[in-house]
């Protein structure tokens, strides 16, 4: 073993490149014309394509992403800004908790490198970015905070430096990812820059570099310590490698808490090498750990003996929890509870974004799926492994993947168990982010599970395949952030929508009107289609919450939505004066049993008081409402039929038709019964009233009906193509002198509807020419 980490991945032996038990040496070299030939320009030329690569994508998800929606993004900037201001460490107390609760769960070293890099700005002003929106908290959107428009560049340039150090964060754990599999299997460099592709561009692994929080750099300088851990091995004789090698793990235990478990990786390193010929070397195994432990403590055991001279602990952990009571759970997690949380973490892990936005469930589902064809894979690994070490004791290429298989589930297995710990005790925590400090060793199980998978000659196209999907994966979820996060786009151009409202509310709102494209009827089980189009006159300071509901004559809920509008995406202190959006709903009534006509209402209140709705302005700007009825909407708790028609006795140019006229007339002809068929031809939006009249020789009205058809019941608003809608008019005391009954439709401007033969009314009888 120790001839083994004593190879540099420049060296030429054949061992140094025999990194796999089931791949020729002569496959890792890279071809002439194709790759450089030397190790360090691989190195360089691999390093500089996937930091090109990542930041490009860092770069895209910074764009879209607001600068407050990754989790605790606004308390992790506020650490920045404490320390920034006051030029001092924070303290586990209820008053720095009342600032950040961040300032007392997290060591300093991110913070402190953002601080430092946004020295010469106002950090402060950076907090004129924060709108926090607390209709999250309700469960309402999936907006943690409002986007703020008009910000001035001194604002946003602090913000966007604090982004750019953890972005850094990241390129320090790719580039430290691909240097340690180097180094661990020095003939493999496809392999190295599969697992760095792995890292780079997981989505989640993306979002918190584009982000502000400590998790890459967490990730970042684990990573780093435990390739400098290896390259001290590899050189044992080299004393000052261990020296810097703990610097890094100091790094490390300053970034997080959590990498305080690189600890048994660490120990398992010292303990390989510290068997030499057949007898423990004991004297530089002390010497090694010593140097190992001073370089962490030079860096990092300010802050840990800071922490136990104040607090009593390394890790604050009581009286953090003392502090914030809403973490700590009340009884520690059993073991199913555990486990019933390992779904979350894993999708967590590459594609929970922010707070709710998540991949598509095909995403999620694939990288479940992979994960156990990687877990098959290294069972298959280490079924072969075992068998080449049984038949070649001497393997150096055996003795080399089972070095590297068993630093990787240590080095996992220590944070995992610290996450489990913290999910026992801490609410809020089944987060896969969490294990991002060992997320080098799982990208690195997972790549050497999906090879073994696949015959020795394909390995290589494998490595390039699994690079390229994860880049594909990478760009595929841009789209998923953009969705999330886009301000809706503006309306350009006349605005005509099928019912035009103009309801002005308080605080500027408009409701332009609404767009009902299947119109206001639908049969049980349907979804109804609705957009509303809405503006503001000024900016809105009040988080309101919009309620669409959709209730019976007697009041009864069918339907209610209470949140924030476009999907929970456009909170309304971000929407912008003058800009009309459009706000689109599928309403999905609860079932109904028999034809109700519903009421269609909109309107507004105050996040934390349902009671108090904005009012409706009229035009002299005194309320006049508080909610705007939009529509009636008839459900059909049994779908119409129409039967079919011979031509319609009347047809008008909007579609209208008039199927059938049934005549019922009483014995002295003074009470006459008229039941009428109507039809449409398109979706109707306007309620139309139908007119009846009688008409003397002279074409005087001497009796007239005016009324929508059903007393109200079946408006035509609720008209479809389709559908049969049976009317009934009665004339009461009709006088004999009557020659003509005309019938036809007029708007709510009491303008009549034409004909397609351009006549506004249709002559449906007359004394001469009674119907059929």
């Amino acid at each position: 073993m120790n001839q083994l980490l004593a190879q540099s991945p420049g060296r030429n032996s054949d061992d140094s490149r025999a990194w796999s038990t089931f791949t020729r040496p002569s496959e890792d070299v890279p071809r002439s014309g194709r790759l450089p030939q030397s190790g360090k320009q691989w190195n360089a030329f691999a390093m500089l394509l996937l930091v090109l690569l990542f930041s490009g994508l860092v770069a895209g998800y910074a764009k879209v992403l607001p600068p407050f929606e990754a989790p605790d993004a606004d308390a992790h900037y506020k650490y920045i800004v404490y320390l920034h201001q006051t030029r001092r460490w924070p303290f586990v107390d209820e008053q720095h908790a009342a600032l950040s609760h961040q300032l007392v769960q997290q060591p300093p070293l991110y913070y402190l490198l953002a601080a430092l890099a946004g020295a010469g700005t106002p950090m402060e002003r950076g907090l004129e970015l924060l709108r926090p929106n607390p209709q999250y908290l309700k469960g309402l959107t999936v907006r943690a905070s409002a986007t703020v428009h008009d910000a001035p560049w001194e604002a946003r340039l602090p913000v966007w430096i604090a982004r750019a150090v953890s972005a850094l964060g990241g390129v320090l754990t790719l580039c430290a990812t691909f240097l340690l599999v180097r180094t661990l299997f020095p003939g493999a460099p496809m392999l190295a820059f599969a697992v760095a592709s792995v890292v780079a561009f997981n989505p989640r692994f993306l979002f918190s570099a584009a982000t502000i929080t400590n998790d890459a750099w967490a990730a970042g300088t684990a990573t780093l310590a435990m390739w400098l851990c290896v390259r001290a091995a590899a050189a044992p004789a080299r004393t000052q490698a261990w020296w810097w090698a703990g610097c890094a793990l100091g790094l490390a235990a300053l970034a997080k808490y959590s990498n305080l478990a690189l600890g048994m990786p660490a120990a398992f390193i010292l303990l390989t090498i510290g068997r030499r010929k057949g007898r423990w070397e004991w004297r530089e195994m002390a010497i090694r750990t010593l140097l190992l432990l001073a370089g962490t403590l030079s860096v990092a055991g300010f802050w840990y003996l800071r922490n136990l001279w104040l607090y009593h602990q390394p890790v604050p952990l009581t009286p953090m929890l003392a502090l914030l009571p809403e973490l700590a759970r009340p009884e520690p997690l059993a073991f199913d509870q555990l486990l019933a949380q390992a779904p979350l973490v894993q999708n967590s892990f590459w594609g929970e974004f922010g707070y709710g936005v998540l991949s598509p469930p095909h995403v999620l589902q694939t990288m479940y799926f992979a994960t156990l064809a990687a877990l098959a894979g290294l069972a298959v690994c280490t079924f072969h492994l075992i068998l080449h070490r049984y038949s070649d004791p001497s393997s150096s290429s055996s003795s080399q993947i089972t070095f590297g298989l068993a630093l990787a589930l240590l080095w996992m297995a220590g944070v995992v168990i610290g996450l489990i710990n913290w999910m026992r005790l801490v609410n809020f925590t089944a987060q896969g982010r969490l294990l991002y400090p060992a997320i080098t060793p799982i990208a690195l199980l997972l790549t050497l599970g999906w090879r073994a998978l696949f015959p020795l000659q394909l390995h290589r196209y494998v490595l390039a395949t699994v690079s390229f999907l994860f880049l594909l994966l990478a760009i595929s979820q841009l789209g998923v952030l953009a969705d999330a996060y886009r301000l809706p786009p503006s309306v350009q151009g006349p605005i005509e929508p099928h019912r035009a409202v103009h309801a002005h509310f308080e605080h500027g709102i408009e409701l332009i009107g609404a767009d009902l494209p299947n119109g206001a009827a639908i049969d049980v089980n349907e979804a109804l289609p609705l957009t509303l189009y809405w503006t503001t006159r000024q900016p809105i300071e009040e988080f309101l919450t919009l309620f669409i509901h959709l209730t019976d004559e007697q009041g009864t809920l069918l339907y209610q939505f209470d949140g924030v509008p476009v999907a929970g995406k456009h909170p309304t202190p971000q929407w912008i004066p003058g800009a009309v959006f459009r706000d689109s709903y599928l309403l999905l009534p609860r079932q109904a049993t028999t034809n109700t006509l519903a009421t269609l209402t909109v309107g507004f209140y105050p996040y934390d008081d349902p009671t108090h709705r904005l009012a409706i302005l009229g035009p002299d700007g005194r309320p006049v409402d508080d909610v705007v009825r939009l529509a009636r909407v008839r459900i059909h708790g049994v779908a119409p039929t129409c039967p079919t028609h011979a031509a319609p006795r009347a047809r008008w140019q909007n579609g209208i038709q008039l199927l059938e006229l049934d005549l019922a007339s009483s014995a002295d002809d003074e009470t006459m019964t008229l039941r009428l068929v109507w039809t449409t031809e398109h979706i109707l939006h306007a309620e139309y009233t139908v007119f009846l009249q009688a008409l003397d020789a002279q074409g005087q009205v001497i009796a007239q009906i005016d009324r929508w058809p059903q007393d109200g019941g079946y408006p035509t608003s609720t008209w479809r193509p389709g559908d049969c809608v049976e009317d009934v008019y009665q004339f009461e005391r009709l006088p004999s002198d009557w020659k003509r009954i005309i019938l036809g439709l007029y708007d709510a401007q009491v303008q009549r509807l034409l004909l397609e033969d351009g006549a506004d009314f249709a002559e449906i009888l007359s004394r001469t020419n009674d119907p059929q």
